[in-house]
């Protein structure tokens, strides 16, 4: 038996998602869950998976402190008494804000729409909670209703994700990092408690209700990226990552990428395996949010870690392959979603996988390589922080506006051959990697994207030699070009 035979041999599913589902008992919320940024059930978690990454023989396991803005959110309960006497208590969702009431405490709640500037005319809303439907897909992310709210005097808004995320089940409540300030509160209600109430409110569109709240933002909390390894006999690094905070149970975003990556780990450890180049896997806190009042949600944790934690890690390591949903299939085709500098690279490991590695398997459309990558994941930190990257594609498929950030990414929606799939592949493209003695980067595909981008117009104002930039670009796609075929080679013969 080969090396690679032995690793996929010792590859136990059963294992990554047991190990997922521990995570879960991790909590801020007690009902609804929640493992936010900087929380207290974050950090717990971080011991865990500290103590897991040493019970299966990864070395120089370690904790590097970062710092981000935390949030506690510990229960936002409602409750209401409709006009036929029957009472209603809700459970809300919740946005990175602070609004605590010690207590439940009266309000009265006003219907709003939309929640527009127009909406509010002629309305007076000063200490009372609106209610407004949101589809942050195809209109506008939830800050801007919450600070309109904010600047009109309300107490706090309340969401219903009327489409664009929470689609599965009316049931569902919806979270999202909210890159607000943290002072214009707010939290989520499903659209079929939206329903009942809504029905219960006078011609005003008001109601009374009673509201019990803990939400709690804390600046410049310190939290931890857990981090161990397998020591290499040669330079140079290669990083598996996946986050480990989360909203609800977060059971495919993000605990089945990290007990994949963990899973990996075990079974390259059981199998023997002595990598030419040191692997690195490390569970990273506060992708989830992580700074207040921002105009963007930046991964926090990832970009702490490469730019304040490990700022050598740039240069060092050749390659971050990140996980995110791993456990789902997302469509008929899976993809790798990287830098322009792998494309090629990632195309030829796809391409020469052994005969039959696709038979049978989830994805009866093959999987194709996307570039460049996108800012939803932590991939793009590392990208930013000058580490090459890559992450399993995840965000074309349904789940995004169905499951994602809700209570029904459970187990529930778990496919065990997507993630059985996704545990072999890439344990098999960490050892491509691994047999590399160049850096397999084709940068031609960067001047290739530049040159794509380019918009004539714009140069054209600007009185910019726009032939001579496309010449330079092409000089640069033909080095590119030659300098790759060059690093073939090299590979070709290490790697025998």
């Amino acid at each position: 038996m080969n090396l690679q035979t032995s690793i996929l041999k010792n590859l136990d599913i059963d294992y990554s998602y047991h190990l997922a589902k521990r995570m879960e008992q991790f909590r801020t919320n007690p009902v609804l869950g929640y493992r936010p940024a900087g929380s207290r059930a974050e950090f717990e978690t971080g011991e865990m998976l500290k103590q897991e990454m040493e019970a299966i023989g990864l070395f120089d396991v370690r904790k590097d402190a970062i710092k981000v803005d935390g949030w506690e959110f510990k229960k936002a309960v409602l409750s209401y008494t409709a006009e036929d006497g029957s009472r209603h208590e809700i459970q809300l969702g919740a946005y990175q804000t602070t609004f605590v009431t010690e207590g439940p405490k009266e309000f009265s709640l006003m219907y709003l729409g939309k929640g527009t500037a127009a909406d509010y005319e002629g309305k007076d809303v000063t200490g009372k909670l609106v209610l407004v439907d949101i589809n942050q897909r195809d209109e506008w992310w939830i800050n801007y209703p919450v600070y309109q709210a904010h600047l009109k005097g309300a107490a706090a808004l309340i969401a219903v994700q009327e489409q664009g995320y929470g689609e599965i089940n009316d049931e569902a409540l919806n979270a999202q990092d909210i890159a607000g300030p943290d002072y214009a509160p707010a939290f989520s209600m499903s659209r079929a408690d939206a329903l009942v109430l809504k029905a219960s409110m006078g011609e005003d569109k008001q109601v009374q209700v009673r509201l019990d709240a803990s939400s709690t933002v804390l600046k410049d909390q310190e939290t931890y990226n857990i981090i161990g390894t397998i020591p290499g006999t040669e330079e140079g690094m290669i990083l598996l990552s996946a986050h480990y905070d989360s909203y609800f149970s977060g059971f495919q975003d993000d605990n089945a990428a990290v007990a994949m990556m963990l899973g990996i780990a075990r079974a390259v450890l059981r199998s023997g395996y002595k990598p030419r180049k040191t692997l690195v896997f490390c569970a990273m806190a506060a992708e989830e949010w992580g700074v207040v009042n921002s105009k963007y949600d930046w991964s926090a944790g990832a970009y702490e870690q490469v730019f304040t934690a490990r700022p050598d890690w740039a240069g060092k390591v050749i390659a971050d392959l990140n996980f995110e949903l791993p456990a789902h299939a997302h469509g008929r085709k899976d993809a790798v979603r990287c830098v322009y500098e792998y494309a090629d690279f990632l195309e030829e490991f796809i391409t020469g996988l052994p005969a039959g590695f696709f038979a049978d398997q989830p994805y009866p459309e093959g999987v194709e390589v996307l570039s460049p990558i996108q800012t939803w994941s932590d991939d793009f930190s590392m990208a930013v922080g000058g580490i090459p990257s890559m992450v399993n594609d995840f965000s074309a498929g349904e789940f995004m506006e169905t499951h994602y950030h809700s209570q029904y990414d459970n187990e529930n929606f778990y496919q065990e051959p997507v993630y059985r799939f996704h545990h072999e592949m890439y344990a098999g493209l960490v050892l491509a990697f691994d047999r590399t003695a160049a850096v397999p980067m084709n940068f031609a595909g960067l001047f290739e994207g530049a040159a794509a981008s380019i918009d004539g117009s714009v140069c054209r104002g600007a009185d910019a030699d726009l032939p001579g930039l496309h010449l330079v670009l092409k000089q640069g796609i033909q080095a590119g070009e030659a300098l790759y075929s060059k690093i073939r080679e090299i590979n070709r013969i290490y790697g025998r």
